[in-house]
């Protein structure tokens, strides 16, 4: 049967509310068993999946597709004899720790920048098609395990009402990455250990990424008839042994790097010499997702897209300027275009000021929040490298249908993210989609990001 947003809800109402909520029970059960949770508390879910309409969904696919080529020339250019000011200003956006790690990172392969893992964060109007992108993260993007768990409990929801969907999973991508890299570099083989370098005390790493290595080592003997081992670890256990990297005293084959905050480590005087000299020397060690992706995590690649002169400069033709601002907000660093000072400080409700090396909303201001006085004060603070200014970009909402703990369907109106995932140099068709409630019970929650209470919808679409 054809998976139609109208079928859908058809087949979802015929149901009477003992069948609704034995669905519900059953889909919590899977969450349960699937970890869906962070730090000990679960995730908040919706089991009914969102229905997005295929076209509107493979006309973003391709914008984004085309926008990520335009970062890695950004980056390459930027690593050109001609591109010495645009690396300076894209370190100079940089807190210390975020260049430490830029500049630790002495050679990435060009095929490795492409494969790099991201996720794409953005707005997505499902009637429209319209997508703003909000941030590129992907110094080490997490909630992987989450939205493959999402999948399943789609496909359980809709086998339960008839339709056939198969789960579009990340595992199988995520482990191709590290077979395709591994190739790559030595030519023949597969890797045998991993290390998972993960963060200390932070909580959904311990629950995401050693779920999708688990997903990833089964895959790998189901599939390849491959025994594959990912070990979960810290960067200090990590050590080097001349040309080998070892973890407890055995080789590893490879790198997964999903280690950030160094500079915490450094600060508490833990010994990183062993795993900081590998991350300097990927031309000789296997390492996933180098370090050097921070240099364009930075959100003052946006500010760059929105100045024409750093464009020509970099290559880009008029024609490819218009279609890469299709899905980039205006975005502006007063430091190095003040011109635009009147019209932030006219249309102050309009607009967002931001820290370019942050994350997890921290430092955003918000113009609809401020007076015309503190405003301008924070102006005048922030006309400096290290922040932009953004166009506020409106949050799609929806009405979405909820089952209730008692089996009757309520709708409910939700504003929602669509952050599409990039793994091996390629949009496998999968997102990541999270929403808050706006109305009713447990609404006016200000933030998507499920660590704080952000609600996870799984996808599907209509293909």
């Amino acid at each position: 049967m054809e998976l139609k947003e109208e079928r859908f809800q058809e087949k979802l109402r015929s149901l009477d509310r003992k069948s609704r909520r034995e669905l519900l029970s059953e889909a919590a059960r899977l969450a349960y068993r699937e970890e869906l949770q962070i730090g000990g508390r679960a995730i908040l879910f919706y089991p009914l999946p969102m229905v997005l309409d295929t076209e509107k969904v493979l006309q973003v696919f391709g914008k984004l597709d085309f926008f990520l080529d335009a970062l890695i020339r950004l980056e390459d250019h930027a690593y050109s004899p001609a591109g010495r000011p645009l690396l300076e200003r894209l370190m100079a956006s940089l807190t210390p720790g975020g260049r430490h790690l830029v500049s630790q990172c002495s050679y990435e392969a060009p095929s490795s920048i492409r494969k790099r893992q991201r996720r794409i964060d953005g707005f997505f109007h499902r009637e429209s098609g319209e997508y703003r992108i909000i941030e590129v993260n992907q110094a080490a993007p997490l909630a992987i395990h989450y939205h493959d768990v999402g999948q399943r409990i789609a496909s359980l929801v809709l086998g339960r009402l008839g339709f056939h969907y198969e789960p579009r999973l990340l595992a199988p991508h995520i482990l191709q990455w590290f077979f395709d890299e591994y190739r790559d570099r030595f030519g023949k083989g597969l890797p045998e250990v991993i290390a998972l370098v993960i963060e200390h005390g932070y909580p959904p790493k311990f629950t995401d990424l050693p779920a999708m290595a688990r997903a990833c080592e089964k895959l790998s003997r189901e599939k390849f008839n491959h025994p594959l081992s990912i070990r979960v670890c810290f960067p200090f256990e990590v050590k080097r042994r001349g040309s080998e990297i070892t973890l407890n005293e055995a080789k590893v084959d490879m790198i997964w790097r999903n280690s950030v905050y160094m500079t915490a480590y450094r600060e508490q005087g833990i010994d990183l010499e062993d795993y900081e000299s590998i991350l300097s020397h990927p031309d000789e060690f296997l390492i996933v997702n180098s370090t050097r992706s921070w240099l364009t995590r930075s959100k003052e690649v946006f500010a760059l897209c929105w100045d024409d002169a750093v464009m020509r400069e970099a290559g880009f033709q008029a024609g490819e300027i218009e279609h890469i601002r299709e899905v980039v907000p205006l975005t502006v660093n007063l430091g190095r275009n003040g011109e635009y000072r009147g019209r932030i400080l006219k249309e102050r409700e309009q607009w967002i000021s931001k820290p370019t090396d942050s994350g997890f909303g921290k430092g955003v201001e918000f113009g609809q929040s401020h007076r015309s006085d503190s405003w301008k004060r924070l102006l005048d603070d922030r006309t400096c490298d290290g922040f932009v200014f953004q166009r506020e970009v409106e949050y799609p909402r929806s009405s979405v249908t909820a089952i209730e703990g008692g089996g009757d369907l309520s709708e409910k109106l939700v504003e929602y993210d669509f952050c599409p995932h990039h793994v091996n140099g390629a949009f496998p068709r999968t997102a990541l989609m999270r929403a808050n409630i706006t109305e009713g019970p447990g609404g006016g929650r200000s933030t998507m990001n499920l660590a704080s209470g952000g609600i996870m919808i799984p996808l599907v679409s209509s293909w």
